[in-house]
């Protein structure tokens, strides 16, 4: 999403639809600092999953993430920012396909899983132009990344018009089974993967009460692209999936953001994604925000609905033994439905054991959704920020 800075609009409330997205968008006066923490719990159920290696279709997930942003303003054009995340989850998949290869030295398999990943970032305004770079790495039990991130932003028209492009590199490395009979010793060995992400986006401003943004991203990805606990059934046997070695995605994106008053607003965003795997999905989001308490407060309601067709490769079984195979549930054919609410809180100025707060925010949402295919999803999302 292209950062925008906004000089002149009386409709606040496009600041807020916009702002819920990106809380750190705008330069703070020198020397402050804002900090977030952020908590994540997410739990899926699905007995439908026809890769899950004992046929049983489970593919129940609990995820708990606790995160943590901080940014920093040297001067009056530069900050510094970091972020850490921490997840803790178990996937039954993962349980199920590590017990039966014996590849953890045990019939249980994985229990729980954690990943650690750290952020460091600055960003630097030059006039109309805002300069971004972001270094990261991340590690968990079959995956480690690093990856490097560049954008740049610029407003044009009195700052009516913005554009932005930014860059993504990761260098990835994954573990994945040799085999999946425990007779034959399966062990995990380690593959390379590598994923560039190319994204342009622009941003109008149409009237006092009207906003679109839409742009386009390019991802490729190489290496073994394969699912650490992706399997299929060849006739009722278990094997691995395997797949190409080269990915290409594109999406096209946009959204219209339209003030029904100072208090209330209506947006509209539309994404279509395809890749050459055959992959193609559509996706649209509605959503109804209110400010209240003279627009220190806002709530949001939000529906999405996802439709995507199945990739080339994707079959729930295989009658034979074909060059490229996956029963990724993620890769089938579905259709979902995704509802959700967002509650922010302006708090104000506070004071805690002698310390002065400027700011403090306090964010709440919930969101659920289903697929047709049987899969029911739900999170929990808290967020806490203050500004010193």
């Amino acid at each position: 999403m292209v950062a925008i800075k906004f000089k002149q609009i009386i409709i606040v409330v496009l600041l807020l639809c916009l702002s819920a997205h990106n809380a750190f968008a705008e330069m703070m006066e020198k020397g402050k600092t804002k900090v977030k923490t952020l908590f994540n719990f997410y739990n899926q159920n699905s007995k439908g999953g026809k890769q899950v290696f004992d046929n049983s279709g489970n593919e129940n997930v609990t995820v708990v993430e606790p995160q943590i942003f901080i940014k920093h303003q040297i001067n009056e054009n530069t900050e510094i920012n970091a972020n850490f995340v921490l997840d803790t989850w178990t996937a039954e998949s993962d349980t199920i396909l590590d017990g039966k290869t014996g590849a953890s030295g045990d019939d249980e398999g994985i229990t729980g899983q954690a990943r650690f990943a750290p952020n460091v970032g600055v960003r630097k305004e030059i006039g109309k132009t805002s300069l971004g770079l972001n270094l990261g790495f991340s590690s968990e039990y079959d995956y480690t990344s690093k990856n490097i991130s560049f954008n740049i932003d610029r407003t044009f028209a009195e700052d009516n018009f913005a554009l932005g492009f930014s860059v993504q590199k990761y260098l990835d490395e994954v573990k994945l089974f040799n085999d999946v009979t425990p007779p034959a010793g399966a062990r995990m060995v380690t593959h390379k993967r590598n994923i560039t992400a190319y994204t342009l986006g622009a941003s109008q401003i149409l009237s006092r009460s009207d906003l679109v943004e839409f742009g386009m991203t390019y991802a490729e990805t190489s290496g073994r692209l394969e699912s650490t606990a992706g399997t299929v059934s060849i006739n009722g046997v278990r094997e691995l999936e395997v797949l190409p070695g080269l990915r290409q995605r594109k999406a096209l994106f946009g959204k219209w953001v339209h003030a029904l008053s100072d208090e209330m607003s209506l947006n509209l965003s539309y994404r279509n994604y395809f890749d050459d795997w055959g992959g193609h999905a559509d996706t649209i989001r509605a959503a109804y925000l209110v400010s209240m308490r003279e627009e220190q407060d806002y709530i949001e309601f939000a529906l999405r609905y996802h439709s995507q067709k199945a990739v080339d490769y994707y079959k729930d079984q295989f009658a034979a033994n074909e060059k490229y195979m996956t029963s990724d549930s993620d890769m089938a054919k579905f259709n979902s439905i995704e509802s959700s609410v967002h509650y922010s809180r302006n708090m104000g100025e506070k004071k805690w054991f002698g310390f002065e707060i400027e700011e403090s925010e306090w964010t709440n949402s919930l969101t659920y959704g289903h697929r047709n295919t049987g899969m029911g999803y739900a999170y929990l999302q808290t967020a806490f920020a203050i500004k010193f």
